[in-house]
This record gives C-alpha cells, structure tokens and sequence, in this order.
C-alpha cells in the first residue's frame, strides 16, 4: 500500500500567500475608512460676543451619524439651547462649555439664548445646525 505525500508549499508559495493576506487587510480598512467607519470628532467652535455668534459665520454643516464636540464661549454668562435634540449648557462668561452631539435626526434646529446673564429667554436663533442625511 502506497501512500501520496501531501505537496508542501515552497517559501515562495508562502511569501506570496503572507502577501496575498496583508493586501486583503489593508483592503478592508480602507473600505471601513472610505464608508465612514471612523469615529474621532469634529470639533467645530462656537463664539459668542455682544450677543452675536462670531464664530463660524454662518450655519453648522454636519452629517447624519456625525460625532461633534461644539466648543461654546461667550463673553456674557448664558445659557445655550439647542433645540431639536434638547441640549442645553450654561456658558459663564469668558469660559468655554462642550456640547457633544450625535447627529442622529436630519434637518435644521435652532441654536437659542435661554437667559443672557440674569435676563430672560431669547425667543430668536443665534445660529442653526443644520444635519445633513448620510
């Protein structure tokens, strides 16, 4: 009774599958990469002086899904409302408060004062997000 001796790769065969797998790898993280599978921040700031939003000069333009940390300052004590997805801080003067928001919900919310130091609720945007779909 013979038995066939299973074929053993070379080194060369070996090298070329060691390589075959590194490409596919590399492959799949790109794809994750390219689909929005990364997950860091965006840090957008905003700044407020003399009861007017300074900074950024026009609407906040995000994406559907997006992970953002909204740096708020002020140079008056305030509270900030961000209506839509109900977040709301309270910015001491000269300070910098966080807002994070998964942008979850598409559209246009309004951005609030709900008190400039001791006065009341301001009923009119200081400056909107604006959440795009995916």
């Amino acid at each position: 009774m013979h038995f066939i001796q299973p074929k053993t790769m070379d080194s060369c065969q070996r090298t070329w599958w060691i390589w075959l797998t590194i490409v596919l790898i590399l492959h799949i993280i790109l794809i994750q990469a390219v689909n929005g599978q990364d997950n860091t921040n965006k840090v957008i700031t905003l700044e407020i002086k003399n009861r007017k939003v300074k900074e950024p000069k026009s609407a906040i333009k995000i994406t559907q899904n997006d992970i953002v940390e909204l740096h708020c300052s002020s140079d008056e004590t305030m509270e900030l409302h961000l209506h839509g997805y109900d977040k709301k801080i309270k910015i001491p003067s000269g300070k910098t408060q966080i807002i994070l928001i998964k942008a979850h919900a598409t559209g246009r919310f309004p951005i609030t004062s709900h008190g400039w130091g001791d006065s009341g609720h301001s009923h009119h945007a200081l400056i909107y997000l604006e959440v795009y779909p995916r």
